[in-house]
């Protein structure tokens, strides 16, 4: 059987590869794509038979591109990843902390790494395309006075060593990623759904909309909007509920929110995801 190709935005070691292996295990083929509209392309071009793909932070919120791509491309949400983002200091081997000089990791990265770098005046802070990157980037270079702010995989990759561990300023950080497939895997046991729809232009609907749900007993855990395209001040709006398809009661909410609502789209269905620590 041949293995399965997960398309990730970044490299080998970053937490996209974490996410991508707690989904599919180890033996995957990784396609390595420096965009997130590239992950959608591949696997709508079969060119990838999952994407593994990032839609928010705990710290930094949500990541607005992906939700209007989720929105453009006919791909679905089959299961999801709450995965901790702890960020280590990587160095060569046998490197002693006051040795460094310099650390590189993702811009967003940085500005998670704040305290550490405060405490560590003498590290320049550099930003880099990925932070599993970085980890490689160090490895060929071999400058001890080079680290990266980065994942353990990553370290283990490029035979590197963890110089210190958890160095971000949040220790509750976590990054939430969506499986996507072309196909609907739709499974009697799925008790999450995420939902996209736009309002009808009288006042009141969004909360009818939304009342079709609560109503029933069915919790809303998430609401997100986006702009609507060639319009002024509209919206769509993504809702993450706590019931999958099969529900009953989640069928007769969907059929009341199409009074009040249009463009109503089941993105996908599935379990809630795990927490996983790095």
């Amino acid at each position: 059987m041949s293995k399965k190709v997960i398309s990730i935005q970044g490299t080998k070691g970053s937490y996209s590869h974490i996410a991508a292996q707690h989904m599919f295990g180890e033996d995957i083929t990784l396609r390595e794509r420096e965009t997130f509209k590239a992950l959608f392309d591949d696997v709508r071009e079969q060119n990838a038979d999952y994407a593994v793909l990032p839609i928010e932070n705990s710290t930094h919120g949500s990541i607005f591109e992906n939700y209007d791509h989720l929105t453009n491309y006919d791909l679905h949400i089959i299961g999801e990843l709450y995965l901790k983002i702890n960020f280590h200091l990587i160095g060569l081997p046998g490197t002693k902390i006051e040795e460094l000089t310099d650390v590189f990791t993702h811009r967003v990265s940085l500005s998670q790494i704040k305290d550490f770098l405060h405490e560590h005046p003498n590290l320049e802070p550099h930003a880099y395309h990925d932070n599993g990157a970085a980890v490689e980037m160090i490895a060929k270079k071999a400058d001890k006075t080079h680290a990266a702010a980065a994942s353990k995989l990553a370290a283990e990759l490029f035979g590197m060593e963890v110089l210190e561990e958890k160095i971000q300023d949040n220790p509750k950080n976590y990054t939430r990623f969506f499986v996507l497939s072309r196909e609907e895997e739709y499974k009697k046991d799925t008790n999450k759904s995420t939902v996209q729809f736009e309002v009808k232009h009288t006042p009141g609907t969004l909360v009818k909309a939304l009342e079709s749900f609560s109503n029933l007993g069915i919790s809303l855990s998430k609401i997100e909007s986006r702009p609507i395209l060639n319009t002024t001040w509209e919206y769509r709006f993504y809702v993450d509920l706590e019931a999958g398809l099969s529900d009953e009661k989640m069928k007769s909410a969907l059929t009341e929110m199409l009074k009040h609502t249009r463009n109503v789209r089941v993105l996908g269905t599935y379990t809630f995801g795990e927490y996983i620590d790095t």
